[in-house]
């Protein structure tokens, strides 16, 4: 397989044999690839600024297995200098795709929507939208989408004065009288989230702790560097 004139975005760089690096790309029409860079890490390389994380490529690859080969690559014009929160933000970002995406699995909007998140982390627009944006995102293109909306037992709309517990099989199901209502989410979040509004700090709450919960089996025990990385700062 060759193809030629792909847009892409770097997500990660590492080190292969002598002089070569592996590089995690996302693509729209190709999804999520692990392509070799030849000679790329030698100390004369032109282009080896053009591999860092957050830039848009147009690249060239081909080969059969799972490991392509990068036959040429060019800058788009299109940088993204993020700083200090911003930047951890971006980086855990990259590490949700290249941990979950499957590879060779197109999904043309979620480039999209990581063109936008890079873009408004550039801006140093407000974090937590940007971020519960793009997971609830991931989760949807990854077949684990949750509807916000609905009881998944009563098949009635959520009620913004109920509170309601999150099933990971069937969704949202309202919270027994009796049961612990710390481990409840009001409707009135669930509702705010489902119009991706985050203006109230209940909401974002609800969000994150949802996301950690949704992504958790799927990210398994190993941990994410990039929010060791964050926490460390």
């Amino acid at each position: 397989m060759r193809v030629e004139d792909q847009p892409a975005y770097v997500l990660h760089l590492r080190p292969y044999r002598d002089t070569s690096a592996l590089v995690d790309l996302l693509t729209p029409d190709y999804g999520r690839l692990s392509v070799v860079v030849r000679g790329v890490r030698k100390s004369k390389s032109p282009k080896r600024q053009l591999l860092n994380p957050f830039h848009g490529l147009l690249i060239s690859f081909q080969g059969e297995g799972e490991l392509k080969l990068l036959t040429q690559f060019e800058s788009n014009q299109r940088f993204f200098n993020l700083q200090a929160a911003h930047l951890y933000s971006g980086f855990y970002i990259n590490e949700l795709i290249v941990r979950l995406l499957p590879e060779m699995d197109a999904h043309n909007d979620l480039f999209s929507l990581y063109e936008s998140s890079i873009h408004a982390l550039h801006q140093q627009e407000d974090i937590e939208p940007i971020l519960r944006r793009f997971e609830f995102r991931l989760l949807m293109e990854l077949g684990y989408a949750i509807d916000f909306q609905v009881d998944a037992i009563e098949q009635q709309p959520i009620k913004p004065n109920q509170l309601y517990r999150c099933d990971l099989e069937r969704g949202f199901i309202t919270l027994p009288q009796g049961e612990d209502s710390s481990a409840g989410f009001s409707g009135e979040d669930l509702l705010a989230i489902a119009t991706d509004n985050y203006t109230q700090l209940t909401t974002r709450r609800a969000a994150k702790q949802l996301t950690r919960y949704l992504l958790g089996p799927l990210l398994g025990k190993k941990p994410l560097k990039s929010r060791e990385l964050f926490f460390s700062k």
